[in-house]
């Protein structure tokens, strides 16, 4: 019986053994795992940045005087400063102001007395268009440039095509 107490403990010990030494071999292969991704990572945020010369090659690139035509005074328009719009959103929900200052740039000095004829009209339209937005309208930096695109057409429409050239915002608020 003895012996058998024996056999039995030993073979317990084995068990508890091979038990330990797994736990150990997956903590090892673990270990190496996160050592060989480190190393990849590093291998690729280390030499994945371009080299020397391509950076000087960019830097030599943008130093190169690139070279600038002035426009000619024929491109230059007559321009009409408005007085400033200020106007309700058509926000449901809240009370938002917009508050715009706008100038439109013609063709030349018959265009310009166009506008200034028909002043009251422009104006009304802009306003109608103006009040007529929401906040998320006319915040971004696309629905700006739509609504600048909007005012040249309903201008253009009133002063006859070709005549208007751009419309700018000199002030631009909402609140």
């Amino acid at each position: 019986m003895a012996k058998e107490e024996k056999k039995e403990k030993s073979e317990e010990k084995e068990k508890k053994e091979k038990k330990g030494g797994s736990k150990l071999l997956l903590i090892i292969i673990a270990l190496l795992v996160l050592i060989i991704i480190g190393g990849a990572g590093a291998f690729f945020f280390l030499y994945s940045a371009p080299s020397d010369e391509e950076v000087a090659k960019e830097i030599k690139k943008d130093e190169t005087p690139q070279e600038i035509v002035a426009p000619s005074p024929d491109s230059i328009g007559v321009v009409v400063d408005l007085k400033p719009f200020l106007v309700n959103l058509a926000d449901p929900k809240a009370r938002h102001f917009l508050k715009a200052t706008i100038s439109l740039e013609v063709k030349d000095d018959d265009a310009k007395g166009l506008v200034e004829k028909f002043l009251p009209k422009i104006r009304n339209d802009i306003l109608l268009l103006l009040s007529s937005k929401t906040l998320e309208d006319v915040i971004t930096i696309e629905g700006k440039v739509r609504l600048k695109d909007e005012i040249m057409s309903r201008v253009s429409r009133i002063i006859g095509p070709g005549k208007l050239k751009d419309v700018y915002f000199s002030q631009f608020v909402v609140q």
